[in-house]
């Protein structure tokens, strides 16, 4: 069972060396869990959601903060470089200058 919560419905997400439990708003890497705060969650489940994608800072202000008109912050730069050092090599947050960011689809294999 599931430790008695109803409405789990939503498999994990997994994209390169992550593993979202959207459920448990949990994130692992290869042999860890990942800490990360509500709006990091928020953030990496928005990227994941939409791989190869290119997400512009409005999109991101709007989805994850709720921002209904694009603001002149820092705040989504400074979130993914906190996402990235927590993840580390398992998950590559490409940024596209002028634009916004992406994460990267993995590599097929051989």
């Amino acid at each position: 069972m599931d430790s008695g919560r109803s409405g789990r419905g939503h498999p994990p997400v997994t994209l390169g060396g992550v593993t979202l439990d959207v459920d448990g708003r949990r994130a692992f890497t290869p042999g860890r869990e990942v800490r990360l705060t509500a709006t990091q969650f928020a953030l990496l489940a928005h990227l994941m959601g939409h791989p190869g994608h290119v997400c512009s800072r409005a999109e991101l202000m709007s989805e994850v903060w709720g921002y209904p008109v694009t603001t002149r912050t820092r705040t989504v730069d400074v979130h993914v470089a906190e996402l990235r050092s927590k993840l580390g090599e398992a998950l590559r947050i490409r940024t596209i200058r002028g634009v916004g960011y992406g994460v990267e689809l993995p590599s097929p294999s051989p």
